[in-house]
């Protein structure tokens, strides 16, 4: 449900706004029109002009924060921490607008942090300037939608996973979604919550946990089992939690062995209230730990009981988390379904909306401006061609892909990448259109030949947009 209230904004690891020590006072540049570049020209010898297109300049966002620190030194190191983290920047980075679902891509060009011994004690101010290149304002979701290649003599096929690039993936976590009745694989936190298993809430499969915390000022949460990992190896640690708007004033994320918690890091910023949302982090462990079990924990406020919700919990070995998979989400289960460990097959790292009919599909942007999707095409395919059945006009290509090899098209920049890094501009065959996604529903369909001496698999072509107003 939109909101006049302004709500979380984060830009790298600092969050402003409610619920941290950065309150916001004033926020320009997000709901303005950034200056129009008009293409008029004078009329000779009449009055007016000839009126051409009409298109934006960059967007300046401005900020004025409140600091409020618990003693002067507290107030320096808010100070320090604002400043670190606005340093000069080589390429945008995201400004989220966490409660309004809104982000642009910016670049800070303006700090000033002023000091004032009169007023400065534990209070203080400061002011940001963000340039925006981009001038558009985008959803906080990347969506994303395929289907197959229309072929009318072999029909279609779905595979779960397909040969491409990508790292394999595997979940440790061992009932990740709640597929099955709880037992020794997920503990309950706290005397005062009370955990069900639910399917009237769910991000992932047809269930999802439940938490209500009775009490006030009380934790509860779950404890999930997952295969055991050894000192020196960095586990990454996510879940999908679904928080009311009001009434939960901590979430955490735990390590643990056993139940000795070994590392705790809270991620309410990242949860996103009343719908779901993936928080995320990550711990090395130490020498002589194994960490066998996290958790996710939440804290009621003082005001009373609260509500809320986990799903599609995932734990993985590495530098960073995936998608989330599970063997029946993208993966398949290297033990008992819903009480093992799953894995993704190398390359399969793509996570599916809706499938298309007869080589079709439906991207809804829901904006006000169109939307430049990115298009991504996976062999084996020859001469690929994308029609934008709404607004007509073809994207056709004089290419061919085998098994394994793949293609992406950003339509915002024109740039055509073989395997995601060589350009390959020059096989967009000329007259094309380059499809735009309007507000609202766009249909697209998918066409190309077969590969000589390949049976049994089918092209893909998925489309990822955001969706854009200005």
């Amino acid at each position: 449900m939109a909101q006049q209230a302004l709500g979380r904004i984060q830009w790298g690891d600092l969050t402003f706004g409610p619920g941290s020590p950065y309150t916001v006072k004033v926020i320009e540049g997000m709901d303005d029109l950034p200056d129009i570049r008009g293409e008029d020209m004078d009329r000779p010898g009449q009055h007016g002009d000839y009126t051409g297109s009409d298109y934006t300049s960059a967007r300046t966002v401005q900020l004025k924060l409140g600091l409020r620190g618990e003693t002067p030194d507290g107030l320096r190191a808010l100070s320090l921490a604002l400043r670190a983290a606005t340093q000069p920047q080589r390429q945008p980075q995201p400004l989220q607008f966490l409660d309004q679902d809104t982000l642009v891509w910016a670049k800070v060009r303006k700090r000033s942090i002023p000091y004032d011994a009169e007023y400065l004690w534990r209070i203080g101010d400061a002011a940001l300037e963000f340039y925006c290149a981009d001038p558009y304002l985008y959803g906080l979701e990347e969506k994303s939608t395929f289907t197959s290649a229309y072929s009318p003599s072999a029909g279609r096929t779905y595979p779960l996973v397909y040969a491409g690039a990508g790292d394999t993936a595997r979940n440790l976590v061992l009932n990740p979604s709640a597929e099955e009745t709880f037992t020794t694989e997920t503990t309950n936190f706290g005397s005062n919550n009370t955990r069900t298993r639910v399917n009237a809430e769910s991000w992932a499969g047809q269930w999802s946990i439940q938490h209500a915390i009775s009490v006030a000022s009380a934790q509860g949460g779950t404890s999930w089992t997952i295969e055991p990992v050894t000192a020196g190896n960095t586990v990454q640690w996510g879940v999908y939690v679904k928080i009311p708007p009001t009434g939960i004033t901590a979430l955490e994320l735990w390590w643990r062995s056993g139940t000795t918690t070994l590392s705790t890091t809270s991620v309410l910023a990242q949860a996103k209230p009343g719908a779901w949302a993936r928080v995320s982090g990550s711990y090395t462990v130490a020498a002589g730990q194994t960490v066998d079990r996290v958790a996710a924990v939440a804290t009621t406020s003082a005001a009373g009981a609260a509500t809320w919700w986990a799903d599609a919990a995932m734990a993985v070995v590495g530098p960073s988390l995936p998608p989330y998979i599970d063997g029946t989400n993208g993966g398949t289960w290297e033990g008992t379904p819903n009480a093992s460990v799953s894995a993704r097959p190398a390359g399969s790292n793509r996570t599916y909306g809706s499938s298309g009919t007869s080589g079709r599909l439906t991207a809804v942007n829901d904006g006000a401006s169109p939307a430049y999707p990115v298009l991504r095409i996976d062999g084996p395919v020859t001469n690929p061609a994308i029609e934008q059945v709404t607004t007509g006009g073809v994207l056709a290509l004089d290419a061919t892909l085998q098994p394994g090899e793949y293609l992406i098209i950003d339509t915002r920049t024109r740039a055509v990448l073989f395997m995601g890094a060589t350009p390959r501009r020059t096989w967009v065959r000329a007259g094309s259109t380059w499809p735009l996604l309007q507000p609202g529903a766009n249909e697209l369909a998918y066409r190309g030949g077969p590969v000589p001496g390949v049976t049994g698999q089918s092209s893909l072509l998925t489309v990822s947009w955001r969706d854009t107003s200005l």
